[in-house]
């Protein structure tokens, strides 16, 4: 603490003013810590978060978090947003929302990010499935035969009715969609 002078207040007012005096020292007033509201501050990580944290998030539906669920369960991680946004389809202004509160931790392996346009395969030849996937003729096969019964909707949906293993489904993330969509997130029924 600084030392003030002896004298008195109204007396050292009037010496410093005559230049009799140095001015008192400028205090800095103590920084008012800002508290975060606490609606801003929370995160969940997109690869573990349960369905009440994705449903904090605002837009999100109960059909959204039934196909994360889904993937999640099934042992799939998204690395990006852009993958997640394809996705559910999400509309720029719910991202802008969403963006603050998703981490995206990636548990395992580091992923190998997609460098080619998406491959739709509700509509790719089978040649060219078999040379874009890489996948095991028994697999293409029951691939090939999900997709004539009834189009694939999602990622999910895919995982299900192929019996894909999780790293199958981690590295078509971003590498492949499901044909024209109608407006708004393709998701499941409820059930």
């Amino acid at each position: 603490m600084s030392r003030q002078h002896w004298l008195d207040p109204l007396a050292r007012k009037l010496l410093q003013a005559t230049g009799d005096l140095p001015p008192d020292p400028v205090r800095a007033k103590p920084k008012q810590r800002e508290t975060p509201n606490a609606a801003d501050t929370w995160t969940l990580d997109v690869n573990r978060a349960t369905p009440e944290q994705w449903q904090k998030l605002p837009g999100c539906s109960e059909h959204m978090v039934d196909v994360l669920m889904r993937l999640q369960r099934g042992g799939v991680q998204f690395s990006q947003l852009d993958d997640l946004a394809l996705l559910l389809n999400l509309p720029a202004d719910l991202i802008g929302l969403w963006t603050p509160h998703l981490v995206f931790r990636w548990h395992g392996d580091t992923p190998v990010l997609p460098e080619q346009p998406p491959l739709d395969l509700n509509a790719a030849a089978p040649t060219l499935l078999e040379q874009t996937l890489n996948w095991p003729k028994p697999r293409l096969q029951r691939l090939i035969e999900e997709r004539r019964r009834k189009p694939f909707e999602h990622l999910a949906d895919l995982q299900e009715r192929v019996c894909l293993p999780p790293d199958a489904v981690e590295q078509l993330i971003g590498r492949v969609s499901f044909g024209a969509r109608p407006s708004g997130p393709s998701l499941p029924p409820r059930s």
